[in-house]
């Protein structure tokens, strides 16, 4: 695989079907990479995977699978294996704080934010060692940083996220060949993800655009050396080098941080999982290019205290 073309190369992306995902999948199939992608709606998916393949001539499989059960997981699985780029995109966030979700919430984002891109990159880097070419896109969080989301099991999932990237990353093995994992260190997108959740929506100073974002993931693993972490802009450049070093307590500061376990919010909307699409909606990811929120049990609905 040249690593900034992709004829005849394999692209799998999960969680694709919209918002961060959808629009690295159009980042990739603009540079000719054939595409398998991965979400739980079927209908979406297939549109998206026939409008790649009209406009960039390349071939795109579109594999309904949620991402959180086995079966899904494995089928997902098979066909990483044989990818030449493996894009860990799907993934969900809660918004509620950890005492008032149920355990089947918590089960469901574990699986989607740490036990899938776990399961997927062991598939696919063995692969990709022995043919001597590949590149992997973790998608972490801003959130894996510091405890900015305080209460919640979110930003400790990302760390993961990240913590793996990094640790393979470095390995002698991997660093001696030409496969590279990045990991995308991700703030707020465009999207409905806070609005769905309850949950006030960003400052426009710290939002990004959903293709901004995909672009200069795109562009970074595609390097001829891809860097381990990935932070596509500035002023997160700058925000997480600050919650890397600050200490714990100044960072978990209120301008910092959105404190679970003393804030609450009001009902929420239908939420959404790995590869679903809102209602109604808008084509774009959850808060840091994930794939949406998880269903809140009713005894967390409460309105934002002072």
């Amino acid at each position: 695989m040249s690593t900034t073309a992709g004829a005849g190369s394999t692209a799998l992306v999960t969680g694709a079907s919209y918002g961060i995902g959808a629009d690295i999948a159009r980042a990739l199939a603009a540079r000719g990479h054939d595409l398998v992608l991965v979400a739980r709606s079927a209908g979406p998916l297939g549109r998206l995977a026939a409008a790649l393949e009209t406009a960039y001539g390349i071939t795109a499989r579109p594999l309904t699978a949620d991402l959180s059960t086995e079966a899904g997981l494995e089928a997902a699985a098979a066909l990483a294996c044989g990818a030449d780029v493996l894009v860990n995109n799907a993934g969900a966030g809660l918004g509620l704080s950890f005492e008032r979700t149920a355990w089947e919430e918590e089960r469901r984002m574990l699986a989607l934010n740490v036990v899938a891109p776990s399961r997927l990159v062991h598939a696919a880097l063995p692969g990709m060692l022995a043919r001597g070419r590949g590149r992997i896109l973790n998608v972490s969080s801003v959130a894996a940083t510091a405890p900015v989301w305080l209460g919640t099991s979110y930003g400790a999932s990302k760390a993961y996220a990240l913590a793996l990237t990094e640790s393979l990353a470095r390995t002698r093995r991997v660093r001696r060949s030409p496969v590279a994992l990045t990991a995308l260190v991700l703030g707020h997108t465009v999207s409905e993800f806070h609005e769905r959740a309850g949950i006030p929506p960003s400052p426009p100073s710290l939002t990004l655009g959903s293709p901004y974002v995909a672009e200069r993931a795109v562009r970074a693993i595609l390097r001829r050396r891809p860097p381990v972490v990935c932070v596509p802009s500035v002023r997160y450049r700058v925000l997480a080098g600050l919650l890397g070093h600050l200490p714990h307590r100044v960072a978990a500061l209120p301008p910092l941080a959105d404190d679970f376990t003393v804030t609450s919010y009001g009902p929420p909307q239908l939420s959404y999982g790995t590869g679903e699409p809102p209602a109604g909606g808008r084509g774009s990811a959850g808060g840091d290019g994930q794939d949406g929120v998880l269903p809140a049990e009713a005894h967390g609905q409460r309105e934002r205290q002072p």
